[in-house]
């Protein structure tokens, strides 16, 4: 699992190292770790924050409100195991595909990569993943695909991803409980798809919205 978590940022490395041999770990500490995010960015990402608890509130519930705490304490855990991913998809496959594929097409691509790079998940008994369908699972793969994306493009930063994906994982943990075989279990009721569909609206709205933008900007800046 540690590898699987690893694995997109380890590559991304790897490939910027091979086309540019004077980018150093020190480069790549810079791009990721990058501090440097205005007050608009904070905002965005502050508002994709509340959003994530209260969907999962509302579509899940919350038996225990104590186990909050337990999330929060455990939020570098889910970054090391989920948030660093957002390296090798909203950091580097999703913009270089987007070039060659468009902005629509690039984004499904990607979920439907991440949703299969969580492949090997279904043949472990007692994960999260092995209790849902596989098709629900890339369903929602490519939701996400499209809010990180577009939480990305307004932000510029993928530091802000990374803490977004971990926080994803952290708010869907609290909802996961252990059902009477032993396993871990999670309820995808209507409510869960009603408000990751109403994600995916608003998402896919603001990226397409984004894109027109610079496609205006740059359209001004050669006129």
């Amino acid at each position: 699992m540690l590898m699987g978590s690893l694995g997109p940022p380890i590559a991304v490395y790897i490939i910027y190292r091979q086309f540019n041999k004077s980018f150093s770990l020190k480069s790549f500490m810079k791009l990721v770790f990058n501090i440097d995010i205005d007050r608009k960015a904070w905002l965005i990402f502050g508002l994709f924050t509340c959003w994530r608890f209260l969907m999962v509130w509302i579509a899940f519930g919350i038996q225990e409100p104590i186990s909050i705490l337990y999330m929060i304490i455990n939020l570098p855990l889910f970054i090391i195991g989920g948030g660093f991913e957002e390296i090798g998809w909203r950091g580097y496959l999703q913009p270089k595909l987007e070039k060659e594929t468009g902005y629509l097409v690039s984004v499904l691509i990607v979920g439907v990569i991440w949703s299969i790079w969580h492949l090997p998940l279904w043949l472990i008994n007692g994960t999260v993943q092995s209790a849902l369908p596989f098709a629900a699972y890339t369903f929602l793969a490519i939701i996400l695909s499209f809010s990180l994306t577009a939480l990305y493009k307004y932000t510029k930063n993928i530091l802000l991803c990374i803490l977004s994906h971990a926080w994803f994982n952290g708010c869907i943990g609290l909802a996961v409980y252990i059902g009477s075989e032993g396993y871990l279990q999670l309820n995808l009721n209507w409510k869960v798809y009603m408000v990751f569909i109403l994600e995916l609206i608003v998402s896919a709205i603001l990226g397409t919205k984004y894109k027109f933008e610079e496609i205006k900007r740059s359209i001004s800046s050669c006129d």
